[in-house]
């Protein structure tokens, strides 16, 4: 499925991506991404960097109580996982610890980062589905949208339909943020992003994209290869 039918975002479909294990990317990752670029993480819960130890050294106190006190176990260590994997990533870009870095919730579920040793800021959204997380950084605005196809035979019309919602719903997300470029009108790109388990994932940026840095997903040729063997 191309954003190409996904009015009025265009696609971003051509933007080459790299392709990186998630072990890797403390080693990887040493600058904020450059105009054009976006640093994307597929988490699984269960991450194993995001310890019952970092994430208690790495969240703030009002973090670790969100955690605690969400009523669902397993969706407050999802929430535990996503914030400490942010902290980790970002604390590489802006070589500080994991703990330093200023992250903070505002309304409509914006996170507003900042660097600790710098005025300057990035964009960054996290979102989830089941027992994945999504994590995207870049100095465009930017806003990720998932949906589920439900279980069972499905038409290409309702998949489409899915597709569009992922889309607006990042679209969405992303005009949260404040413009960068003063009056410069937004550029609106919808990147397809190729995720397991059924689920529809569209990240919107508001200016072209011209390279992907894409941690934990599979690379395409193992997509292929699994496909097959299934």
């Amino acid at each position: 499925m191309s954003v190409t039918d996904l009015s009025p975002m265009h696609p971003a479909g051509d933007a080459p991506w790299q392709h990186f294990d998630l072990a890797k990317a403390r080693v990887q990752i040493h600058e904020p991404p450059a105009p054009g670029e976006v640093c994307l993480w597929l988490v699984p819960s269960e991450f194993r960097f995001a310890s019952a130890s970092n994430i208690g050294n790495w969240l703030n106190a009002a973090e670790r109580k969100r955690a605690r006190l969400h009523p669902n176990s397993a969706l407050g260590r999802r929430f535990s996982v996503a914030r400490a994997t942010l902290r980790l990533v970002l604390s590489h870009m802006f070589k500080c610890e994991p703990h330093e870095v200023g992250v903070d919730d505002e309304p409509g579920e914006r996170i507003v980062v900042t660097h600790p040793h710098d005025a300057g800021t990035l964009t960054v959204d996290v979102a989830w589905s089941g027992i994945w997380i999504v994590v995207a950084v870049a100095s465009a605005r930017i806003g990720l949208g998932l949906t589920v196809e439900p279980a069972g035979p499905h038409d290409e019309t309702a998949r489409r339909v899915l597709w569009a919602e992922a889309a607006r719903t990042g679209k969405t997300r992303a005009e949260r943020a404040e413009a960068r470029d003063g009056d410069r009108p937004a550029d609106w790109r919808g990147l397809t992003l190729p995720m397991p388990g059924g689920i529809c994932g569209v990240l919107a940026v508001d200016r072209p994209v011209t390279r992907v840095l894409a941690f934990g997903w599979e690379r395409p040729l193992e997509a292929e290869a699994r496909a097959v063997a299934s």
